[in-house]
């Protein structure tokens, strides 16, 4: 009864969102990508609504629910019958109004097989941003390779308006290798690469944040950004083609970027107990982010105690065990205390001892709780403490918020503290 019912609401919704969307005039974007999604969707935002007024996907509302969802205006009912009722009764009075945003921007997700022909049977964009391809929805039910994850995502870039741009990272071999063979669109190319035509290169990162050095064109831009981490490049360069690709000055794309600071949970910056500091990047992890986090842990630490307190990374499919320890090889890098929650993330531990890290400096728990409890009366002054983990079963929040020097702060700063949340594990 409940499959049912969800598909007579989900179709009724793309019904409803494409008849709106008949009457949008404006530009419309999509960003897809393994990871970076929503922080380039973020970005991208801070860009575009310094001129233009812009409705964006709220959160990370990507799915085939979220998509219409967002384009109606209205929240999900989840698991509600009642509250559903009432949203689809705003939906249609919704449908039959005309959206006078000037910019649509969409983040689109997929999780398997499928996913971006529904989202693209919705929205036609004029603009389409791949950020990247690595390997995250391999689980069973979901991708069985790289390629396959590849495949689908390049729907979007195929579903192009005539006369569209496809905005493609030339530092990942699957959108280099799109943006090499795609013939029927405009493609913009950024990245390291020397073949980008936006291309980074002098990055310097500090506590202060990222800046790096754009050519375009033979002429050479300062980038400055308050976000941490190297790979925010690829999250700055799509924000400022987006920002140029719709008219506005590239010194002004650049300057709004100053402004832009991260959604939850994707490495912010939060005090912690006993004057410690939290680096949180709790929303979600995958191998190649952790590699950039933990990066980042040993920059923002100097001299001060490096602390990892990493969650299992979930939906990696067969290569799970391979992935997690291959991170675990490489964590006494870049950690001085390591703390795992979740089966998975046990993996990290023996490795990381396997590699040199002491025993005494290793503890590994099965909830975030668990290791708040053991953990928060050892936490020192100065120290920088990482948090990253992947969502269900693992919820790395929940250790933050025992964790933060100031928890009444936990709606504002930390990822899931919504009612619906609060009994999921």
């Amino acid at each position: 009864m409940k499959r049912i019912f969800r598909g007579i609401v989900l179709w009724l919704l793309k019904k409803l969102a494409k008849r709106r969307l008949k009457k949008f005039r404006g530009k419309i974007i999509g960003v897809t990508g393994s990871i970076g999604k929503t922080s380039t969707k973020e970005a991208i935002f801070s860009v575009l609504n310094s001129q233009f007024k812009v409705k964006k996907t709220n959160k990370s509302m990507n799915s085939e629910f979220g998509l219409p969802l967002t384009i109606l205006d209205v929240d999900s009912g989840y698991s509600s019958a009642i509250k559903w009722s009432y949203i689809l009764f705003k939906a249609i009075y919704h449908s039959l109004l005309r959206d006078h945003s000037e910019i649509l921007l969409l983040e689109l997700g997929v999780d398997k097989p499928g996913d971006m022909d529904f989202l693209t049977s919705v929205v036609v964009p004029d603009i389409a941003v791949f950020t990247n391809v690595f390997p995250v929805h391999l689980d069973k039910g979901q991708f069985d390779t790289l390629k396959d994850i590849f495949e689908e995502k390049s729907k979007l870039i195929h579903s192009l308006k005539k006369g569209g741009h496809a905005v493609l990272n030339m530092d990942n071999e699957y959108t280099k290798f799109l943006a090499k063979r795609g013939t029927k669109y405009k493609w913009v190319t950024f990245g390291k690469d020397n073949d980008s035509q936006y291309k980074a290169s002098d990055v310097h990162l500090s506590e202060d944040g990222v800046s790096f050095v754009l050519r375009l064109n033979n002429k050479y831009y300062e980038v400055k950004s308050k976000v941490l981490g190297e790979y925010h490049v690829y999250v700055l360069l799509p924000a400022i083609i987006c920002g140029v690709l719709m008219g506005m000055r590239i010194e002004d794309s650049i300057k709004a970027l100053e402004r832009y600071s991260l959604p939850p949970g994707r490495l912010s910056v939060i005090p912690g107990i006993n004057e410690s500091v939290i680096l949180d990047s709790s929303y979600n992890s995958s191998p190649e982010p952790l590699k950039e986090a933990m990066q980042v842990l040993t920059e923002i630490a100097g001299d001060k105690r490096r602390i990892a307190v990493l969650g299992s990374m979930n939906e990696l499919g067969e290569k799970s065990a391979e992935l997690h320890e291959s991170i675990g090889e490489i964590i006494p890098q870049y950690v001085d205390i390591l703390l795992t929650v979740g089966q998975e993330a046990k993996l990290f531990a023996k490795k990381a001892l396997e590699n040199g890290l002491k025993n005494d400096n290793v503890f590994s728990f099965e909830t975030a709780s668990d290791a708040a409890q053991f953990f928060k009366e050892k936490i020192k002054k100065g120290d920088t403490i990482l948090v990253k983990g992947s969502q269900n079963k693992v919820r790395l929040e929940r250790f933050l918020k025992e964790v933060m020097a100031f928890p009444e702060d936990a709606k504002k700063l930390l990822v899931r503290q919504e009612d619906v949340w609060q009994d999921i594990i």
